[in-house]
C-alpha cells in the first residue's frame, strides 16, 4: 500500500514536471518573436550605418520617402539586419532603430535579411532574404516594419505609426 502511494506521488510529480516544461517551452517560443517599435519613438540609425538614399540625388524626377523601423525584442538583438532598396544596400539596422530614405517614385523593391557583414551567430542564414515591392507617388511617405519571427526569419511589411 505504501509502495503504491509512493509510486502515485512520483507519477504525479513527473506529470507536473512535464506540464511545467511544456509551459516554459510555449512561453519561450511565443515570447521570442519581435514586437513593433513606434517609428516616432525608435532611435535613429547612426549616420555611419546609413549607406544610401539619404539625399535627393542629381537625377531627374520626383521623389518619395520610405521610413523603415526595425522591431524591438530579444530575438536578433546584438545583430544588425540589412535593408536593400532597389538592390542597393541602404542601411544596417539594429533593434528598435528607424531610418528615412529618399527614393525615386514608381515601383520600389525592399529587401531585408541578416547583415552581410555579420559574424558568428549573426552570420547564420545570412543568405535568406525577404523581398517586398511598393509603388510610391511623388511626395508620398510610406512606413514599413522590419520584423523577425521566432525562427529568426525577417519580414518587411507596411506599418503606419501609432499616433
Amino acid at each position: 500500500m505504501a509502495e503504491s502511494a509512493a509510486h502515485s506521488l512520483t507519477m504525479g510529480d513527473a506529470g507536473m514536471d512535464f506540464k511545467v516544461v511544456v509551459a516554459i517551452g510555449v512561453l519561450a517560443f511565443t515570447g521570442c518573436a519581435t514586437t513593433p517599435a513606434n517609428p516616432l519613438q525608435a532611435s535613429a540609425v547612426p549616420a555611419e550605418r546609413l549607406l544610401a538614399f539619404q539625399t535627393v540625388g542629381p537625377g531627374p524626377g520626383p521623389t518619395a520617402q520610405i521610413v523603415v523601423t526595425r522591431d524591438k525584442g530579444f530575438l536578433g538583438g546584438g545583430c544588425y539586419y540589412s535593408l536593400y532598396i532597389n538592390s542597393v544596400l541602404a542601411a544596417r539596422m539594429d533593434a528598435a532603430e528607424t531610418a528615412s530614405f529618399v527614393v525615386p517614385v514608381g515601383e520600389v523593391l525592399l529587401k531585408s535579411g541578416r547583415d552581410r557583414d555579420g559574424r558568428g551567430l549573426c552570420a547564420v542564414n545570412k543568405e535568406e532574404w525577404t523581398q517586398r515591392e511598393t509603388i510610391l507617388k511623388a511626395g508620398e511617405r510610406k512606413y514599413f516594419r522590419m520584423s523577425l519571427d521566432q525562427n529568426g526569419k525577417t519580414d518587411i511589411q507596411r506599418a503606419d505609426p501609432v499616433m
